[in-house]
Parts: C-alpha cells; sequence; structure tokens
C-alpha cells in the first residue's frame, strides 16, 4: 500500500513538472529513489546527434560534464534509441557484463561513481530527435524492483514530456509572434468586443504614448477621430452578433489626428476560419492595423511618380495633399491658385484611378515600408 501511494503521489509530481520546468529535479530525484536506483537523468539528442543532459540528480557536476565531452559516444545506453518508444532496457540487452566491464566507458565513468547498470527508457523519438530517460544502480543489476517502479512511471513521464515539449513550441511560437509584430512600422493592436486592447506591438504603443491619433482609456481603445472611432465600435459589436458582411472582410478607417495628419486603419475581424485561433489565444475577436499616411522620403516618391505616370508638379500636389490636408491649405503652401491645384488634383485621381483625397492618403499608406529600418 506504502509503493503505490508513492507511486501516485509520483504521478502527480510528474505532471506539475510538465507544467513547471523547476520541479523535474525535486520529481526525478523521487524517482531514482523510488525505484532504488543511485542516480538519475533525462538526456535529449538534437537531431545533429548533440546530448543534452536536461537534468539530473546525484551526478557529481564534473562527470556529467566528461559525459557530454568524450563518454556519451561509447555509452552501451545508446542503444536504447533503436529501441521501442516506451520498452526499458538494460546494459545487459547491448553487450555482456564481462565484456561491459573491459570498456573505457565502465572503467573511466561508470565505475568510478559505483555504477554497474541502468535502466533506460526512450521517451520520444521524431525527426527534431529523442528524449530518454536513465535510471543508473549501484551494486548490481537493475532488479525486479527497479523495473516494476519505472514500468508504472514511464507512461506518466512521456505524457509530461510531450506536454512539455508542446507548452515549449507554444511558448517558441508566442515569443517568435511577438517579435515579429514589434518588427513591424503599422501599429497592430488586437482587441475584444468592447475594445480593450488585449495586445499591442510596438509601435501601437508609440502611437498610444503620443496620443495623437490613439489613446487607452482604462484599457480600451479610443480615437481621436470621433467618425472613425464610431465606425470602430460598430464593428466590433458586429462580430459579436456574428454579421457576417463584418466577420469575414477588411473595414478601412480613415482618421485625421489632431494636428492635421492622416492615418489609414484596417480593422480585421478574427472570428472566422483560421484568423478564430489567433484571435482566442490573446482573447481577441479583431486586429487593428494603423499606419501614418506618410512617405518614406527615400523610395516611395519616385515609385509613386514612375508607377502612376505623374509629372513633377502633380507629385508635389500628391505629396502635399496627403502631408498637408486640403485644397486651399494646399495651395497657399505651394503657391498656386486653388483653380490650378484642383486641375492637378483631377489629372491624380485619373492616372491612380482614385476618387477622393482619403483615396490617395491610402494610397500613400501602401507604399510605406513595413518593417522598422
Amino acid at each position: 500500500m506504502e509503493l503505490n501511494e508513492r507511486l501516485l503521489s509520483l504521478v502527480a509530481d510528474i505532471y506539475d513538472a510538465a507544467l513547471d520546468d523547476s520541479r523535474w529535479s525535486t520529481t526525478l530525484s523521487g524517482i531514482v529513489d523510488l525505484a532504488g536506483g543511485q542516480s538519475g537523468g533525462l538526456v535529449r539528442i538534437g537531431a545533429a546527434g548533440e546530448a543534452v543532459i536536461s537534468h539530473a540528480v546525484s551526478v557529481d557536476p564534473a562527470y556529467i560534464q566528461s559525459y557530454i565531452e568524450t563518454y556519451e559516444p561509447f555509452d552501451p545506453s545508446r542503444g536504447v534509441l533503436h529501441a521501442p518508444v516506451g520498452q526499458i532496457q538494460t546494459i545487459r540487452d547491448w553487450i555482456d557484463v564481462d565484456e561491459f566491464r573491459t570498456t573505457m566507458f565502465y572503467n573511466e565513468w561508470t565505475r568510478p561513481q559505483g555504477l554497474e547498470d541502468a535502466a533506460n527508457i526512450l521517451l520520444d523519438k521524431s525527426a527534431e530527435g529523442i528524449s530518454r530517460l536513465s535510471i543508473m544502480k549501484a551494486g548490481g543489476p537493475v532488479d525486479r524492483r527497479m523495473y516494476q517502479v519505472i514500468s508504472h512511471l514511464t507512461p506518466h513521464v512521456q505524457r509530461a514530456m510531450l506536454v512539455r515539449q508542446k507548452l515549449q513550441q507554444q511558448n517558441e511560437l508566442e515569443t517568435n509572434s511577438v517579435s515579429t509584430l514589434d518588427a513591424l512600422r503599422t501599429a497592430v493592436l488586437l482587441l475584444d468586443a468592447e475594445g480593450h486592447i488585449t495586445h499591442a506591438n510596438a509601435s501601437a504603443r508609440d502611437f498610444l504614448g503620443e496620443g495623437e491619433i490613439l489613446r487607452s482609456v482604462r484599457g480600451r481603445l479610443v480615437t481621436n477621430d470621433l467618425n472613425a472611432d464610431r465606425v470602430l465600435r460598430q464593428a466590433l459589436a458586429g462580430t459579436v452578433v456574428g454579421d457576417r458582411a463584418i466577420a469575414s472582410a477588411s473595414i478601412s478607417l480613415h482618421m485625421t489626428a489632431r494636428d492635421g495628419s492622416h492615418y489609414v486603419g484596417h480593422l480585421l475581424p478574427l472570428t472566422a476560419g483560421r484568423r478564430q485561433r489567433f484571435g482566442a489565444s490573446y482573447d481577441a475577436c479583431a486586429v487593428l492595423f494603423v499606419s501614418k499616411a506618410a512617405l518614406d522620403t527615400i523610395v516611395a516618391p519616385d515609385l509613386i511618380r514612375k508607377l502612376f505616370k505623374l509629372t513633377p508638379t502633380e507629385l508635389r500636389v500628391f505629396l502635399s495633399i496627403v502631408e498637408i490636408g486640403g485644397v486651399p491649405d494646399v495651395a497657399r503652401s505651394m503657391g498656386i491658385a486653388e483653380t490650378t491645384i484642383k486641375t492637378h488634383l483631377a489629372r491624380i485621381f485619373v492616372k491612380t484611378g482614385t476618387k477622393r483625397q482619403a483615396d490617395l492618403v491610402r494610397l500613400i499608406a501602401a507604399f510605406t515600408p513595413p518593417i522598422k529600418v
């Protein structure tokens, strides 16, 4: 009964360790003690063949180092790499005892530690590498009790390792996603149905800090453009009630800051298809992309001029409309009559396939490099 109670306690510890990597050493020590071993280790061998001891108990650090640097290739326990996953194997499954005692590995690494045998289990095997558990025994071969204890615990260790790998993959994915989002020049804000910000990338945090176009009020996104703010609220509400038109389409927002500068926003619902899984990981129902309608002064003007076959004056009017605003302000800035500006603007509309000044703002935003430099 005592053995069963200790086994049940260890099973709980194993799954706790899957969620908290710092618990593995204590849990591994409990496995070694209950099995009657002297020491133990969790070994990971990568796709390139490099061995890493993830956790080890009751092994002198010098022996761990020498194992990795020198003795691992000579360890007969490597034979477990070719065994079925989950099967317990000992030194005697790969080499005669008398022959084993003549090897360099035994005389220089195993015997100095007082070890005679080891139970080895291949926990998982994939293209990324393998994991194995080794419980080493002193004073004789692996006995029935050790085999019984390890047999009971092996399936749980396997599942725990699988859970751990999945969590690590998820963490790596989230870390990479955050790094990628932070590299974007475009502000990216993940929002719930009430407009609360569940995640903001670096550019979005800059926008929020400046407060020129976007603000956070008790965690809720507010835009300084009243019309855009109204459209944003309606769209977010639509994702909740299942509006099909809203659930699948991107909604464009043209926003003007207090200083007159222009911004373009695109709200993309995350309530359908593959987007839904991404949104769920951030408790978000939509993602808002916001960029300032400003040119990359080195690349974009020349590209726009060549692409739309604009004259130098038309290009100046195009850029001024975006940077300054309406026709009267542009006319004053350029020292040209308003009627002349309107004539140039009409030609620009034809050449660019646009109809309104707001369309020109969106067009400019499309030429802004997405990655920060």
